[in-house]
């Protein structure tokens, strides 16, 4: 076995050993929210920090800032999601060559991704962990974006040319 220099085993941010998702058991994010190895930017905090006392223009500030919180109808709807866009041929100059479907269905992702995201957006690994290390590095990760778990083929009818 080769020994792990220091310096190279003080950045790992995250290693993974994954067989399967059985059903019941912690979730990659719940494991490494909870575990004790992680670091936030800003490094390991100094035993010793005192809590202070917050200022008068701090504490206006907050007072300023206590806007209500959205109710859970608009968080839902701000959430990243699947919402229809028709595509017209008609539209797009093809309409002449495609005879069917003269319309359909192409989809798109609209709102926000939460980060961390979760399972119930069915991520892919890359946004997974990209969520992951966005969690913990916001100023260097950014965002994870949506893209396609599962596509399908769409039966076209047009003329050919030749």
């Amino acid at each position: 076995e080769t020994a792990v220099p220091q310096e190279l085993a003080d950045s790992v941010l995250l290693l993974v050993f994954s067989k399967d998702k059985a059903p019941g058991q912690h979730s990659l994010l719940r494991a490494v929210e909870s575990s004790k190895h992680v670091m936030r930017d800003g490094g390991p905090r100094d035993v010793g920090t005192r809590r202070h006392r917050r200022t008068r223009k701090e504490r206006q500030r907050l007072r300023v800032s206590d806007a209500p919180a959205a109710s859970p109808v608009d968080e839902a709807r701000s959430l990243c999601r699947r919402v229809d866009m028709m595509v017209d041929f008609e539209q797009t100059g093809w309409g002449s060559w495609i005879v069917y479907p003269k319309k359909y269905n192409a989809y798109r992702c609209e709102g926000l991704c939460p980060s961390p995201v979760d399972e119930s957006f069915k991520p892919t690994n890359h946004a997974y962990m990209q969520s992951l290390l966005q969690l913990y590095k916001p100023s260097q990760v950014p965002c994870p974006a949506c893209s396609p778990i599962r596509m399908s083929p769409l039966s076209m009818l047009y003329y050919e040319k030749g």
